[in-house]
Parts: C-alpha cells; sequence; structure tokens
C-alpha cells in the first residue's frame, strides 16, 4: 500500500470573511442630549469585543453635554477583546500609532504596583478621540472605534464627511423627538434608526428600491421611506402601541372596549 500522507490541522485564519481587509457595512452611533446610553452602547459593546465583523459600529459623535457620562459609561462596561483581535497585526499596528500621537482614548487601563500611573491593559478595546478613521488605516479597518464630541446637529456633515467610511446606518439616540429627527436629516445616509438599531427593513424595503414614499406602522415600530433633499431614506423608529385589534370576536362582560368603557 502507498504511504498515507501525515495528517495536518491548520488553523482557519481570523477572522475568515476578510473583515480585516476591507469594512463590511459598517455602523455609526450618535448619542444626542438625554439618551438611553444604557441602550445605545449595546451594539458598541460587541463591536469593541471583536472588532473585526461585518455590520459593526466605527464611530461615535457624541453631543457635548452628554460626553463626560458616555465615557464613564464605557469605561466601566467595556470588556477585554477577542484574544485573536487582541493579537492582530492590525491592532497592534493602531495601538502604536495611537500611542505616537498621544491621542485621548477610552479604555481598560492598569494601574502600577504604587497606584501612581496606569497603562493600556493588554487586549483593551478603544476609542480614540477627536481622529479619524484614515488616521490609523487608510480605507481599512482599524479595530479601534473612533469618537467625536458635536454640539449642534448641523456639525455633523462635516464630521461624517472627514471619516471617510462607507456607513450604511446610523442609530441615533435621544429624548426629544424633534431634535433626534432633525439629527437624523443631517446625516446623509440612506437608513438610521432612531432611538433602535438592527429592526428587519420587511416593512420598507421594496419602497425604498422603486423609490416611492411610504409610512406604515409595524413589529411595534414607526417605518417611513421619504425624500430628502433629493435623496431617498429609510428612518424607522419605535412606535407606541395602545390597543390592538382582537382576534376574539365578541367580549366578554368583564372585558374592556378599546376606549376602556366596559360593555353594558
Amino acid at each position: 500500500f502507498p504511504a498515507m500522507a501525515p495528517y495536518t490541522w491548520r488553523q482557519p485564519e481570523f477572522p475568515g470573511d476578510g473583515s480585516d481587509h476591507k469594512w463590511l457595512d459598517p455602523t455609526l452611533l450618535v448619542i444626542c442630549q438625554n439618551a438611553d446610553m444604557e441602550a445605545a452602547i449595546e451594539p458598541l459593546l460587541i463591536s469593541l469585543k471583536q472588532p473585526f465583523a461585518p455590520r459593526l459600529v466605527a464611530s461615535i459623535f457624541v453631543h457635548e453635554t452628554m460626553r463626560d457620562a458616555f465615557c464613564k459609561l464605557m469605561r466601566s462596561s467595556m470588556e477585554p477583546m477577542h484574544h485573536q483581535a487582541a493579537t492582530h497585526s492590525r491592532y497592534l499596528r493602531t495601538v502604536a500609532i495611537v500611542k505616537c500621537l498621544q491621542a485621548e482614548t477610552v479604555c481598560l487601563l492598569t494601574p502600577d504596583d504604587i497606584n501612581f500611573r496606569s497603562k493600556l491593559t493588554p487586549g483593551s478595546p478603544m476609542i480614540v478621540c477627536e481622529f479619524n478613521q484614515n488616521f490609523f488605516a487608510s480605507g481599512k479597518p482599524t479595530s479601534v472605534v473612533t469618537m467625536h464630541t458635536f454640539r449642534n446637529a448641523s456639525e455633523l456633515p462635516r464630521i461624517l464627511a472627514g471619516e471617510q467610511v462607507p456607513f450604511v446606518s446610523a442609530a441615533v439616540w435621544g429624548r426629544k423627538m424633534s431634535s433626534v429627527y432633525e439629527t437624523a436629516l443631517q446625516l446623509d445616509m440612506s437608513l438610521v434608526y432612531i432611538n433602535c438599531h438592527g429592526v428587519p427593513l420587511v416593512p420598507i424595503r421594496e419602497y425604498f428600491e422603486v423609490k416611492q414614499p411610504h409610512v406604515v406602522m409595524a413589529q411595534y415600530h414607526h417605518f417611513e421611506v421619504i425624500c430628502h433633499e433629493d435623496k431617498y431614506r429609510m428612518i424607522v423608529y419605535p412606535a407606541k402601541v395602545f390597543w390592538e385589534p382582537s382576534n376574539v370576536k365578541e367580549t366578554t362582560d368583564t372585558e374592556e372596549e378599546p376606549s376602556g368603557h366596559k360593555k353594558k
């Protein structure tokens, strides 16, 4: 019998989907005044934990009144990166550039023995303040998330243009709907979520594709296709539902009508 070739096993290259070589549907996070930051940062924490994957948060725009609270929350919420991401050459190169630039960062820090100085914890995620992604890798993922501070929504187009990242969507969070909606319209993107993220677009996708304005309520969300400045956009935000038609044809004497009055 011929000799059999020895069995060899090689660990697949990380991450394996090319997301360390090109942007794959990156997203933007915008924090407006009085935003629910606990809910807003959920996808950001995932992005920081494993920064090489599709549909991750690449940049954050934070209103100046929320900046300090946001940074404090992130420092207490972030976790060390996935081991293979923390040893990836692109991450190590970016960390070296950040150190050279002496950029302000939001990251995990380890104090020295006498608690006098702190240094970057090995494998820490990193948010780099007031620098664009192109500072660290021209047109390619960097493994870090950039953060910019703004005062007025009118500043956002300039900041967005400076990032030069092919964002496919944004999630805008804030309490006052009128100002949050104004912020959403300042972003040159075809898809903006307001106070939510990642909601399936089935109810309006076909209307957007044929460039037909449309509004619909579905899945406890408000979906709309609008034309703004000669561009069609999809905007999605949660909608409160106070009453839904019942499948039961008749109500009992103890059940309430939708108006809140009991049947007589």
